[in-house]
């Protein structure tokens, strides 16, 4: 297995050396986490603001009373 604590390598080729039977579906969903994980490093102020927002909405309409 590769330490992917002390590697160069692309997240991509981690995860195919770590699990080579990963699905479309969930291949595609990490993908989406690798980058909004990259866009919340880049960018911590405006990732905040849209989780506040989509978190003040969310709650605003799903209230259960």
């Amino acid at each position: 297995m590769i330490d992917s604590l002390r590697s160069d390598f692309p997240t991509d080729m981690i995860r195919v050396a770590d699990d080579p039977a990963v699905g479309a579906f969930e291949s595609m969903a990490n993908d989406v986490v690798d980058h909004l994980k990259a866009y919340a490093r880049e960018n911590p102020t405006a990732f905040g603001l849209w989780a506040v927002g989509i978190g003040f909405v969310l709650g605003w309409k799903l209230k259960p009373w």
